[in-house]
């Protein structure tokens, strides 16, 4: 997933990347990192974004989830 992936992921989802990084439980400034192609976004960060688009997840079903 490049920088403008992760982007469009973040926008289609309502996340901003604030919150994407509480999300992955990684600081604001990586997540600004990877929308900004400074660094690479992790293959189970595009994974799990990418689930969530397809299957219609919304973030809160996620966080929930991981609460248990």
């Amino acid at each position: 997933m490049n920088a403008q992936e992760y982007r469009d992921a973040l926008e289609r989802l309502k996340l901003t990347q604030l919150d994407a990084g509480e999300l992955f439980n990684v600081g604001a400034r990586t997540s600004r990192r990877w929308a900004l192609g400074q660094a690479r976004v992790p293959t189970s960060v595009a994974m799990l974004l990418r689930l969530m688009l397809r299957k219609r997840v919304e973030p809160n079903d996620v966080v929930a989830a991981m609460e248990g």
